[in-house]
């Protein structure tokens, strides 16, 4: 692995055919060269978000694993809410991730980092890195790498821990996860105005599960989720809508003499890629990835915004437009707020939900649009010079 490299992953996950997950893992694996990830970052818990996560996990691995934290009656809520029973396996995800991680990808990752609701000032917006910008020989040594994130209060984050407690994290509000020895920065936003209203409190009648879910053998775990399926079904009935998401925000720290971008979006049709490629100097070095995040308001930008702060905002070169281009996560007006130089839609538009919808691309119109799909795909490289 060449000195300095950082391997990250958002999101694992298709509503399409398995094989199309299945084949874009063995690629990883093929070019990672035997490394692990540095970063997987989980956006939210919707099936097509994270149904390749132990195949990447078992195959490719990770030293840090981050995701979103919710309560857990908010996540037997989501559970619920696709259907999932006390005898689905992946059940287990929602009741206790670290758990379900052990054992499903066993060793394939060192640590989960829980990202706390965003609700602080996010981190400051550093001038220059807080590093010299050279790599010596120790820097690849991964093994002493504690990774990102505190120790973590397992009864807070309602979860066992699973085998090894130790290895459970929280990365609270206002803490980024540096790279490069500060050269660049991971910024994470848990939107936390994103829990559902609780009016017939159902997380009280959770809590008195809770023992049962985390601590119990299977056999009192599934009785515990029947009763609880129960309550669920009498007061939320299936209408409720899975908000969390977890947005990241990843560039370069510090001014640049110059920043080269380039990117290429390629179609494959019958094994044949037709390209295109676009550069351009002194252009934004920083990307903006969304997952299925609700941005359907002004003031719902603001707030990413505050937390990320403006001077990052700006700096944006690839933005990758909420929930697949759906207009129920979007605001008119929002693509002039992000100012990309590069919007992505990651849909399929002939799915039944026939995202991206019109009226959201229209209005990405002028900022470079690109589709990615089963047939699609696009990269993009950032070159800092000084």
């Amino acid at each position: 692995m060449a000195a300095g490299s950082y391997r990250w992953v958002y999101d694992c996950g298709t509503s399409s055919g398995k094989h199309l997950v299945s084949n874009a893992i063995d690629r990883l694996r093929a070019i990672s060269g035997g490394a692990r990830l540095d970063l997987l970052t989980l956006s939210h818990f919707h099936n097509d978000h994270i149904s390749g996560v132990v195949e990447l996990l078992k195959k490719v691995g990770a030293s840090t694993v981050m995701l979103p934290w919710a309560p857990l009656w908010y996540r037997l809520v989501i559970g619920f809410d696709q259907g999932m029973t006390a005898g689905d396996v992946e059940m287990l995800f929602y009741i206790d991730p670290v758990a379900y991680l052990e054992q499903s990808a066993g060793d394939g990752f060192d640590r989960v980092v829980f990202v706390m609701p965003s609700n602080d000032r996010g981190p400051p917006f550093l001038i220059d890195p807080t590093g010299p910008l050279t790599f010596p020989e120790e820097f690849e040594d991964r093994v002493k790498d504690e990774g990102p994130g505190e120790p973590a209060s397992l009864d807070e984050l309602e979860v066992s821990g699973g085998r090894w407690p130790s290895r459970v994290k929280t990365l609270r509000p206002g803490q980024s996860v540096p790279v490069f020895q500060g050269l660049w920065e991971f910024v994470p936003y848990n939107d936390p105005a994103t829990q559902p209203a609780d009016p017939h409190g159902f997380a009280a009648i959770v809590e008195g599960y809770r023992k049962d879910l985390l601590a119990g053998d299977d056999d009192v775990r599934d009785q515990a989720l029947k009763d609880l399926r129960k309550h669920y079904e009498a007061t939320f009935g299936r209408s409720v809508m899975n908000n969390v998401s977890l947005m990241l925000y990843g560039g370069a720290v510090g001014p640049w003499r110059q920043v080269r971008y380039s990117e290429k979006h390629y179609l494959q049709f019958r094994q044949v890629s037709c390209q295109s490629d676009r550069h351009a100097k002194n252009a934004k070095g920083a990307i903006l990835l969304t997952g299925d995040g609700v941005l359907n308001a002004a003031k719902k930008w603001d707030d990413l915004e505050d937390y990320l702060d403006a001077k990052r905002v700006t700096r944006t070169a690839v933005f990758q437009v909420a929930h697949h281009g759906a207009r129920a996560n979007w605001y008119d007006g929002l693509a002039v707020r992000a100012v990309p130089r590069t919007s992505v839609f990651s849909s399929d538009p002939a799915h039944s939900y026939g995202h991206p919808h019109a009226e959201v691309l229209r209005d990405f119109w002028s900022f470079h649009p690109v589709q990615v799909d089963q047939h699609s795909g696009f990269s993009t490289h950032i070159v800092l010079d000084r």
